[in-house]
C-alpha cells in the first residue's frame, strides 16, 4: 500500500470518527486572559498582538512582535480545523499552527512544539523544534540548524494548495499518536508518522505580518 493510500485511509477513518464525537470551538473563549501568550520582547501585552473581532468569529494577529497565543488545554489525539488568510492589502508573510506545545525555551520565539507551517508558499510543511523529535523515511526527513532556532527537523509539503493572498484557506490537521496528516483546501498535502505521541497545547503564531484566523475547531479522537 502506498503512503498516499495509507494517509487517505487514515484521513477517512478520522473524519468518520469526528461525526460521533464532540467538538470545541476554540474561539468561544474570547477573553484573551483565558489563553497563554508568549512574545520575544518584554513588556508586550497580548492585546498588542492578538484581538477577536466579529463576535469572536475572527482572530486577528498583527504579526509583530514574534510570539504565539496558545490554549491552556492540552490535546493528544484530535482533528483540528481552521481557516486563515492574509488580509487584503497586506503582503503575505509567515505564521504557523503549533501542536504538542509543552514548554517555552528561554531566548526563543518558538516553543518546544511541532509546527504546521502557514508561511506563504510553504503551507503544510511540518517542523519540530527545541528537542521535539520527529522521524520519517530518509528520503523525506530534513535536518536543519540556524543561529536563531538551533537544530530542528521536519518534512516538506508534497502539494501546493494555497489560495491567492487575500482569499480564505482551510486547514485540517489530524493527529493520532505519532501520525500527523495535513489537509489544505480539501487535499492532503503532507503527513508524518514519526511525531512524538504526546499531548500538548495548540497555538497560533505571530511571525512577520498580519494574519487572520477563523473557525478554529478541535474534535477529540479515540
Amino acid at each position: 500500500m502506498s503512503r498516499w493510500m495509507l494517509a487517505s485511509l487514515v484521513c477517512c477513518w478520522m473524519l468518520l470518527a469526528t461525526s460521533v464525537l464532540g467538538q470545541t470551538n476554540l474561539f468561544e473563549k474570547q477573553n484573551l486572559a483565558d489563553w497563554d501568550f508568549h512574545a520575544d520582547k518584554e513588556g508586550i501585552k497580548v492585546e498588542d498582538v492578538f484581538s477577536f473581532a466579529n463576535n469572536g468569529r475572527l482572530l486577528r494577529c498583527t504579526g509583530q512582535p514574534y510570539g504565539y497565543l496558545a490554549t491552556k488545554e492540552s490535546y493528544k489525539n484530535f482533528k483540528f480545523s481552521v481557516g486563515w488568510r492574509w488580509p487584503e492589502g497586506t503582503a503575505p508573510t509567515n505564521s504557523g499552527i503549533f501542536l504538542k506545545i509543552t514548554e517555552m525555551p528561554k531566548d526563543s520565539f518558538l516553543p518546544k512544539a511541532v509546527e504546521v507551517q502557514l508561511q506563504h508558499k510553504n503551507a503544510g510543511d511540518i517542523w519540530a523544534f527545541h528537542g521535539r523529535t520527529m522521524t520519517d523515511s530518509a528520503d523525506r526527513i530534513e535536518n536543519r540548524e540556524t543561529s536563531t532556532i538551533g537544530k530542528f527537523s521536519g518534512v516538506k509539503k508534497l502539494l501546493d494548495r494555497e489560495n491567492e493572498p487575500g482569499q480564505w484557506n482551510t486547514m485540517e490537521i489530524l493527529c493520532h499518536d505519532g501520525l500527523i496528516v495535513v489537509v489544505v483546501n480539501g487535499r492532503i498535502v503532507n503527513w508524518t508518522t514519526g511525531a512524538e505521541p504526546i499531548a500538548g497545547r495548540i497555538g497560533f503564531q505571530s511571525e512577520g505580518g498580519p494574519i487572520e484566523f477563523r473557525n478554529a475547531v478541535v474534535t477529540p479522537l479515540p
